[in-house]
């Protein structure tokens, strides 16, 4: 035995981050509904600059997941025609944690006036979070099929 993990390994335990990711921006979406742009009190946007940072810093620890521990090389050995999707998704990978970074300190700066332009672009980022994490899953989905099928 290699000591490396294997697809079934690395595929549990990205359906594993995918949840954990989507109960993290379940939450930055709550915690955005219940801003109120008309109050005083900058704690709320605080608060949610904290959100946004445990988001970033469990999506980081995600993509390396991908990128480095294995996910994304297991992915192209079983399916060597999905490089240029495998590619994209990665690329995608450091603009949302600039993305998240910026909207961070946006929120540590910001005044409840703030709120609404900050709420619509971060709630149209997590739709695109969203969507990105849906695509790597239809990828894993059909890399599993493909080595159950190979197995068979």
């Amino acid at each position: 035995m290699t000591g490396h993990p294997t697809f079934q390994q690395l595929s549990r335990r990205t359906i594993d981050d995918h949840q954990q990711i989507d109960f993290f921006l379940s939450q930055l979406v709550s915690t955005l509904d219940s801003l109120d742009e008309t109050a005083a009190d900058t704690e709320p946007l605080r608060r949610l600059a904290a959100r946004i940072d445990s988001l970033r810093e469990r999506l980081e620890e995600h993509f390396h997941h991908e990128e480095h521990d294995g996910l994304f090389q297991a992915i192209l050995d079983i399916l060597p025609d999905a490089g240029p999707a495998i590619h994209r998704l990665a690329s995608q990978h450091d603009r949302m944690v600039e993305i998240l970074q910026m909207a961070r300190i946006h929120a540590e700066r910001g005044e409840p006036c703030d709120v609404g332009p900050l709420r619509a672009d971060l709630k149209s980022f997590l739709q695109t979070m969203r969507d990105h994490e849906r695509a790597e899953e239809a990828l894993l989905d059909r890399a599993i099929e493909e080595e159950t099928r190979s197995l068979t």
